[in-house]
């Protein structure tokens, strides 16, 4: 049986994310081994809670480690007080300790809010380049790498935007459920000369065991699909 998509009002209004693009780089001028820095470097997605505007103190990763900031971290992109957004944390961590001491990077992950079709008045399916998607270890998220091609035209302010938006949902014999989503992308005349790498992640927690996501998104080489299952 085919239903709509029923999502609140409140995931609806948090879907969509104007996208502005910068240069954010990391170097070392050595390749380290042994026990030099970088032999420890770790790279997890995660959940950071601001213990004010722009102020990070302590994130729980999607392997479950849940890891304090000493000193606190900051970013500019955190901007609500207590409160918890999606993050890729680059950090050194040399024991068990849940002690997070040396922070490379800590930049934002969108999260994309499943929009029901009904709220969104055109549907915007420009390519993109799909590099990765997989399912979080702790079954909260649907994480996908994208890249977006973008550039800055002189006088000119144009921002892209995307979105997860949800077309149906399927009603299996087992009562388990099947949400097709499509990636809305929006160019909006953003100019093409070089591709930036963003992070999404979709919340899934509300799904049951046995429910199933179905993500489509158009790219450059043809519209790609992929499906995952919960509890598998």
């Amino acid at each position: 049986m085919k239903g709509r998509c029923t999502i609140s009002a409140l995931w609806a209004a948090l879907s969509m994310l104007a996208l502005s693009f910068g240069w954010c780089s990391c170097t070392t001028e050595d390749y380290e081994t042994g026990d030099g820095k970088l032999s420890y470097l770790r790279a997890d997605f995660v959940e950071v809670h601001t213990h004010a505007a722009k102020t990070l103190d302590y994130a729980l990763s999607d392997d479950g480690d849940s890891l304090v900031f000493e000193p606190m971290a900051s970013a500019e992109w955190a901007t609500t007080p207590d409160s918890i957004y999606r993050a890729l944390l680059m950090y050194n961590r040399k024991s068990d300790d849940r002690r997070v001491t040396d922070i490379i990077s800590v930049s934002q992950v969108l999260t994309l809010w499943m929009a029901p079709a009904s709220r969104v008045k055109t549907m915007h399916t420009d390519p993109v380049d799909v590099e990765s998607a997989w399912l979080s270890r702790s079954g909260k998220y649907v994480n996908m790498g994208i890249y977006i091609k973008t550039g800055v035209t002189e006088g000119v302010d144009a921002r892209q935007t995307v979105a997860m938006v949800c077309d149906t949902v399927m009603n299996g014999a087992d009562d388990t459920r099947e949400y097709h989503l499509r990636l809305y992308h929006d160019q909006n005349g953003v100019p093409q000369y070089y591709s930036s790498r963003i992070f999404l992640s979709v919340p899934i927690g509300m799904l049951r065991r046995g429910d199933a996501v179905i993500i489509e998104a158009n790219t450059y080489k043809g519209v790609v699909t992929r499906r995952f299952t919960m509890g598998e």
